[in-house]
């Protein structure tokens, strides 16, 4: 009888194997080669699941996104869906890189978009983890709101906007790795700009700005909407990648 292979547990061997690489090197160290090796495979075998190097970085990404909505449903399970004060801190800090594993996560998507130009569906995978970080900060600015933690002036999506702006520059520098900057620095930078959006700002010509905040729909427990976005959002997908043959790595 010809050999059955299980095609999806080898992709779950190579994705550990990749994330081994990528905790102990870097995720700029990941390769077919290095992959391969740690893997215990032949870089012709590896070539069969990635022949380019966009498909692992699409491979990567989807990876760590599937980490990140774990995240989001353990901290739904563990307070019962539930929104606290401490919920919207703690849904953002999923996306910083405040440890080993989440510095690697951050690593892979800064690879996603520095090399979307380099094919269509890197391109496209791009757009969808982008809409999948704002409709996390999205989500977030609309907690602080039920929570009373967004003052009357302040427009949900403008600070939807500079929210988002600000995880994108606390990325960078997480992995940048300036002198001073701390997993605890980057927390205090994120854990005072969400105070600040419960300040009144001394702008008395907004006082009776009308907005269109606090609708009447159900709002279900918030990690769980992070971890399912809407219903028209595309599941993110490896498939055939452009990318640069790996052959000589």
């Amino acid at each position: 009888m010809p050999k059955v292979v299980d095609h999806e547990a080898r992709r779950e061997e190579l994705a550990d194997a990749m994330w081994r690489v990528a905790l102990r090197d870097g995720f700029p160290a990941v390769s077919v080669r290095t992959v391969a090796r740690e893997a215990g495979w032949s870089p012709g075998a590896l070539r069969h699941y990635f022949a380019t190097s966009g498909e692992m970085i699409a491979f990567a990404v989807e990876w760590a996104v599937r980490q990140v909505r774990q995240r989001f449903d353990a901290l739904d399970a563990a307070r019962g869906g539930a929104v606290t004060p401490a919920t919207p801190l703690e849904i953002l800090e999923q996306l910083l890189p405040l440890d080993a594993n989440r510095r690697v996560e951050s690593e892979a998507w800064l690879t996603l978009v520095s090399n979307a130009h380099v094919g269509a569906q890197l391109r496209e995978q791009r757009r969808e983890v982008d809409g999948l970080i704002r409709y996390v900060v999205r989500t977030v600015i609309r907690q602080l709101d039920d929570l009373g933690r967004l003052a009357a002036h302040r427009d949900p999506e403008v600070e939807t906007a500079r929210l988002h702006a600000l995880l994108d520059g606390l990325v960078v520098q997480g992995i940048a790795d300036p002198p001073g900057v701390t997993p605890t620095g980057i927390r205090a930078v994120l854990h005072q700009h969400l105070d600040d959006l419960a300040h009144q700002a001394d702008l008395t010509h907004q006082a009776d700005r009308p907005t269109a905040r606090g609708t009447e729909e159900q709002r279900n427990s918030p990690c769980r909407d992070v971890a399912q976005p809407s219903s028209h959002s595309q599941p993110l997908r490896t498939g055939t990648a452009d990318g640069v043959d790996l052959a000589s790595t």
